[in-house]
């Protein structure tokens, strides 16, 4: 009944990316039973953010509705979460990423499998947790319909992301990509480009210059509705710069040809996923190849999800 669904608490600071994590899980969650989800976003200012969370705790009230369970993701969700534990032990707590403190301060931690954290109530997955479904995708490519039209297919799609602390998409990087484009172009597929807000402004002028040359590359620079769905459910091969965890995952659910692109820095932990997904799901760097891979499409977010369902189960 939905009257007995429990209700999730989805907390984040509001950035598209971390929250998409910690609600992809939600969401999972409620593909296998009835689940309210309501999202409650932290919004500190500068020097409040900027602080350890257990110093925000004493200083901050956090007004959280009431909910069974809690799911937050990122820095600023640690505080709240612990919060929420204290003052009603009955809520679920989970946090998502490693959360670079004791995870028994929280019911349970799921973490990436490059972070290599472990503990009792820690499991680990390939990548992070993710609001893709098969239903999605379709209903992306069908909203998307008309624009998908105007170019001819088959379509490669090229996901772009930018610096970080790990990664810099420098001048060789950006021009490695221009060439992987050019290699696809001259392969005859069309190209579905999305760039994002880390990437930097050099990089945006020269797509927009290389999609303006050509009539055959669409590319969204983030302004009107995100076509990105329909990118990955229309393309035949997807290429993904390897600073960015979140879309090499989601690049895997489709089943397809999934490529790294090339990033100058330090890759670190990062080399751990970009083995795994080279054995799971064939995942290398591009170097013009197009070769189809045949693998399951990842779902490591299902797979969580009735991980969740059953603490909840042992808790009650």
């Amino acid at each position: 009944m939905e009257d007995e669904a429990p209700n999730c608490l989805v907390i984040s600071d509001g950035r598209r990316g971390i929250e998409n994590q910690a609600l992809g899980l939600a969401e999972s969650c409620a593909m296998l039973r009835p689940l309210r989800i309501k999202t409650h976003h932290i919004l500190h200012g500068k020097a409040l953010s900027a602080l350890p969370p257990k110093l925000q705790l004493p200083i901050t009230k956090f007004d959280l509705p009431e909910c069974e369970i809690a799911i937050g993701c990122g820095r600023q969700a640690i505080a709240p979460l612990i919060y929420l534990k204290r003052k009603r032990p009955a809520v679920m707590t989970i946090y998502i990423q490693d959360p670079r403190m004791d995870p028994s301060a929280f019911d349970l931690v799921i973490a990436p499998e490059h972070d290599e954290l472990s503990g009792p109530n820690v499991i680990t997955m390939l990548g992070s947790p993710n609001r893709i479904t098969k239903e999605k995708l379709s209903a992306g490519r069908t909203d998307f319909a008309a624009e998908l039209s105007e170019y001819t297919a088959p379509f490669a799609a090229l996901l772009i992301g930018g610096t970080s602390k790990t990664h810099d998409l420098d001048l060789p990087s950006h021009e490695a990509h221009i060439d992987a484009a050019l290699d696809l172009r001259a392969a005859g597929y069309s190209l579905l480009i999305t760039t994002s807000r880390r990437t930097p402004d050099f990089a945006k002028s020269a797509w927009a210059r290389f999609a303006a040359n050509d009539e055959n590359v669409w590319l969204h620079e983030g302004e009107g509705p995100n076509p990105y769905f329909a990118f990955l459910e229309s393309a035949e091969i997807i290429l993904v710069t390897e600073d960015s965890t979140n879309m090499l995952t989601e690049a895997c659910t489709t089943g397809k040809a999934v490529y790294r692109l090339p990033m100058a820095g330090q890759a670190g932990k990062f080399k751990n996923l970009y083995a795994a997904l080279e054995t799971r799901c064939g995942v290398t760097l591009f170097k013009g190849q197009k070769v189809r891979h045949d693998y399951a499409r990842l779902d490591e977010t299902a797979r969580a999800a009735k991980i969740v369902w059953e603490k909840y189960d042992q808790r009650k």
